[in-house]
């Protein structure tokens, strides 16, 4: 009888802990939760939108005026902001000894024109004789005759040229404008020795016409077209906005700032604008093709890189690695394996694995 209990017992016991296992395995597999989650599907388009710069008005033309010949500064007829025309005489130099080689080579060149007579009369004689009377003249005389009418007419000419030589050294003594402008710097006085210093004798700018040069990020190089227009204002007049529309594209991205270097022509006739002044540039581009935008929720920006999570078909979640472009509103830019069928999770965190299962919230 007693072992008939303990048996019973044993049973009993037994068949308490399974149905306690029973009913803790429900439990466990409780746990195991799909994460619910909300999709979007990616926006295509081609929005103009606005990136701000910095940017520097220069000239339209900028020179340092050198003397080309050394000399004394005789006379200076401008000097820091005069505004001259092209052509106008700056300076005038001094150097006698221009003067004194110009007189020698105009002597040298009315000798050689008499020579050059001399052998050319005699050439033409002997011409003649042999003519009329055949072997009167030896060949040796002839041929003697006509090398020295060459070498003289040949000799002349090379003193012409000399001449001019001279005569244009004397002309570098005036010191012009090659174009208008206006003077904004003046290094030397009279009685100062020009020559090889290195200093320029004037600078001279135009500034009725600006450049304003603008270097674009390569990410946006593709976004500037012909008619892009630049909005700007400057600290000297932050109340007045300018508009200058792109001239000059170097097509070419640079290597070292990977970026692409673009001009704008300011018109300034009435010199409201400064050459030289910074300032800060909102150009308006455009994309030339339509591009993806995701919500900027749907960005992940985290020490292993920028990406989405996009669903696949079969509810799994594939990270995609995107670059990102501009803003526009709560969309951003986006660039990746990313097509406007996709299904983009809406709300994305670092805490979601590829690979995982989720639930869509529709």
């Amino acid at each position: 009888m007693k072992a008939l209990s303990i048996i019973g017992l044993v049973v009993l016991l037994a068949g308490c802990q399974g149905s306690s296992k029973e009913k803790e395995q429900p439990k466990e597999n409780s746990n195991i939760k799909e994460l619910t989650i909300e999709v979007v599907n990616p926006v295509e388009q081609q929005p103009t939108y606005s990136l701000k710069l910095p940017a520097e008005l220069q000239p339209a033309e900028s020179v340092e005026v050198f003397a080309k010949v050394k000399g004394f500064v005789r006379k200076i007829n401008v000097d820091v902001g005069d505004q001259v025309k092209k052509g106008q005489i700056l300076a005038t130099l001094e150097a006698p000894e221009i003067d004194i080689q110009s007189t020698a080579d105009h002597a040298k060149t009315q000798q050689l024109k008499a020579n050059l007579e001399v052998s050319r009369s005699r050439y033409n004689r002997l011409k003649n004789v042999r003519s009329q009377s055949p072997g009167a003249v030896s060949d040796l005389e002839y041929e003697q005759a006509l090398g020295s009418m060459i070498r003289d007419s040949a000799a002349f000419v090379e003193s012409g040229y000399s001449n001019k030589k001279t005569n244009q050294m004397r002309e570098y003594l005036v010191v012009r404008a090659p174009f208008n402008g206006v003077i904004t710097q003046r290094n030397f006085s009279v009685g100062a020795l020009m020559g090889d210093t290195g200093i320029p004798f004037f600078k001279l700018v135009d500034n009725h016409k600006l450049k304003l040069k603008v270097v674009v990020p390569e990410l946006h190089a593709k976004s500037v077209s012909d008619s892009t227009i630049a909005n700007f204002k400057v600290m000297s007049m932050p109340d007045t906005s300018f508009k200058a529309h792109l001239k000059r594209n170097a097509m070419v991205i640079d290597p070292v700032s990977r970026s692409l270097a673009l001009e704008f022509d300011v018109p300034n006739q009435n010199n409201m604008l400064n050459g030289g002044d910074y300032t800060d540039v909102l150009l308006s581009l455009k994309r030339p093709r339509p591009t993806v935008f995701v919500p900027q929720s749907a960005v992940v920006n985290s020490q292993s890189g920028i990406f989405v999570f996009k669903v696949t078909d079969d509810n799994k979640v594939e990270k995609i690695p995107v670059s990102i472009g501009q803003n526009q509103e709560l969309l951003i830019e986006v660039f990746g394996n990313i097509n406007p069928t996709d299904k983009i999770i809406k709300k994305a965190t670092e805490e979601i694995n590829s690979g995982q299962i989720v639930q869509i919230v529709k």
